[in-house]
């Protein structure tokens, strides 16, 4: 019997995709955390949701794209409330990997598209404590913290894809919160103003302050940087893409590397060089996949 889960935590989102000309073209279930949680299912692997969705028709679209996965969704609460909505603009032409616009504003109206709870839950039920559950994480509020810190047999895997969801923490907070990671992924977008945040200067001086057993900066085009233990010293390893291809849509090209890289981590028993060319190459692929399609979600197991 598989004895691992994965579990993540939060508000259900909806992506709403417009063109140039600010035409809907698309919209599905989004959110790093639950494309993580999206991917991992059609990997094969049980996924729980723990989190609250809006009563309205965005928020059914949401829930059935994680439900028709396989991940269980038993776990959210329906509220009498709009359920959130990244906008996503994508330009016409020139396409590279940080041209393409997030918004939590409608970016016809302009009106404020995100309405997070106060009402998630804060605990598993108890058939789930006789896994080991590695929670996914893309937002670190009061809340999601309590509800890691009612999971005992756990690992954190914290995917910081986007300052707005640590600017306004302290830092003894930030620590507080990140040290309890196991795995974390960032990328070149955030990790500047962390680095400030928590008073370091580089990759390493991070991964020391931290201390997870892996610890991963994508950098797009240019490939990622691990830095792990072997035999009780730090590594860093850099990978690089063989194949660059044009970018249609790179919304969800991080979430696609970290579920890839996240799975790859769970299952294995030593974190070494041959396992970081051999999970790069991965996850690395599923980014490929991604990127050539319009959407954030992988359309087939890996």
């Amino acid at each position: 019997m598989n004895k691992k889960i994965f579990i993540t935590h939060g508000d259900i989102i909806l992506d709403k995709i417009y063109n140039d000309k600010l035409e809907l073209i698309n919209q599905d279930g989004g959110g790093c955390n639950w494309n993580d949680i999206y991917n991992l299912s059609l990997m094969g692997e049980k996924c729980y949701a723990f989190g609250s969705c809006g009563n309205d028709e965005e928020g059914k679209i949401a829930l059935e794209s994680l439900t028709k996965a396989g991940v269980n969704t038993n776990n959210i609460i329906i509220e009498e409330k709009p359920t959130n909505i990244m906008n996503i603009v994508i330009p016409n032409k020139n396409l590279e990997d940080d041209s393409i616009m997030h918004s939590w504003y409608n970016p016809i109206t302009l009106d404020y598209t995100m309405n997070f709870s106060k009402n998630l839950p804060t605990s598993i039920p108890k058939k789930l404590e006789k896994y080991e559950s590695y929670i996914i994480l893309d937002k670190f509020l009061p809340i999601n913290l309590e509800f890691v810190n009612n999971i005992k047999n756990k690992k954190v895997c914290l995917d910081i894809g986007h300052i707005r969801f640590f600017e306004h923490f302290t830092r003894q907070y930030l620590l507080n919160f990140f040290k309890l990671a196991n795995y974390i992924q960032l990328n070149d977008n955030v990790v500047p103003l962390l680095f400030e945040r928590l008073r370091v200067k580089s990759l390493v001086e991070l991964y020391k302050l931290l201390n997870p057993e892996l610890m991963v900066l994508t950098k797009g085009k240019r490939g990622a940087e691990y830095v792990y233990r072997e035999d009780g010293e730090i590594k860093i390893d850099f990978e690089s893409p063989s194949v660059i291809i044009d970018i249609v849509d790179s919304s969800g090209a991080g979430d696609a590397f970290f579920s890839t890289t996240l799975r790859e981590f769970a299952y294995t028993d030593k974190i070494d060089t041959r396992f970081i060319k051999n999970t790069f190459e991965l996850a690395n692929k599923s980014s490929r996949e991604i990127i050539m399609q319009i959407g954030s979600r992988i359309s087939k197991p890996t």
